[in-house]
């Protein structure tokens, strides 16, 4: 019996180009057997094609524009908004062939507390002393699993505000632009969720809702 032996590389090509030979010299029916080598090397040269399809490798992202975040909320006078356009950012993704987000594998979203402002220094001053700023610099996500489905994002992380923090999860949708990939969504949260106790104004006669909505728009590029 003879042998043949498939070396991955370029020698399981030369192989391949020697089998009719072999085979063909062992069998009284050479038309038959020059079917079923090309059947075989079409076969063979399928698989080998299949498994080394290059995977794409997850990559580094980083901030690129302005990031938009804001604040909303009510209180018994007038509706209010806090925004903020600083973030930093670490995160890696993978895409497809398309360029098309694929699989979160990390991201980790730090804002400046004190970064957030209302316009009206009062307003700030208030905000910034129930998020307790002064040991507490930062309001913080950072990814624990994502699902990815068509740009749509499932993320569950940990949310940090004012030092506490909570497992949280957000709806996201992705979408591939010129610049990188933009990521926007929203997210009601309760401050006491946190232990944010719902800043007043005007000693005690203007109180905030507990409720607030946190809206957020970031482009991420690998460039």
């Amino acid at each position: 019996m003879t042998k043949i032996m498939f070396v991955h590389g370029q020698q399981s090509c030369a192989g391949l180009n020697r089998l009719p030979n072999l085979v063909l010299s062992n069998n009284k029916n050479p038309e038959a057997m020059k079917m079923i080598i090309k059947k075989n090397r079409f076969a063979v040269l399928f698989a080998l094609a299949f498994f080394h399809t290059p995977v794409q490798a997850q990559q580094n992202y980083r901030l690129t524009g302005t990031p938009t975040i804001t604040i909303a909320g009510t209180s018994t006078m007038h509706d209010w908004t806090m925004t903020s356009q600083q973030a930093a950012t670490q995160a890696q993704f993978e895409t497809d062939a398309a360029g098309q987000l694929s699989k979160v594998n990390s991201i980790v979203v730090t804002i400046p507390a004190e970064s957030l402002k209302s316009g009206k220094g009062a307003m700030d001053k208030n905000a910034y002393n129930a998020l307790k700023t002064d040991k507490n610099k930062d309001i913080r996500f950072q990814l624990a699993n994502a699902t990815v489905n068509a740009g749509n994002i499932i993320a569950h992380g940990t949310l940090t505000i004012a030092g506490s923090s909570k497992p949280t999860e957000l709806t996201v949708t992705a979408k591939q632009e010129a610049n990188g990939i933009r990521f926007q969504g929203s997210k009601k949260i309760k401050m006491t969720e946190f232990n944010v106790e719902p800043p007043s104004f005007m000693f005690g006669s203007v109180k905030t809702g507990d409720e607030i909505t946190i809206t957020f728009d970031i482009t991420l590029s690998n460039k």
